[in-house]
């Protein structure tokens, strides 16, 4: 693994991208920091859901009203 500064890697930039893409690691020095080139994998989109997808029917809010309520005050 080959660290450059930001200065030579300029002139070198698509060359330093094409190792890159091969599964090489690109490390990239400025200052005291360093930066790694990796590829970025594009993630799945997700998928649309129909129209009223997230709407609750009115049995699921009977459902959380069978818990026991107990209205007594507190001592």
């Amino acid at each position: 693994m080959e660290i450059l500064t930001l200065s030579q890697a300029k002139p070198r930039m698509g060359r330093l991208i094409d190792r890159a893409l091969d599964g090489e690691p690109v490390v990239i020095r400025k200052g005291n920091r360093l930066v790694q080139l990796t590829e970025y994998v594009v993630p799945a989109p997700i998928p649309e859901r129909p129209a009223g997808h997230f709407r609750r029917r009115p049995s699921d809010y009977a459902a959380g009203n069978r818990a026991a309520i107990n209205l007594s005050p507190v001592r």
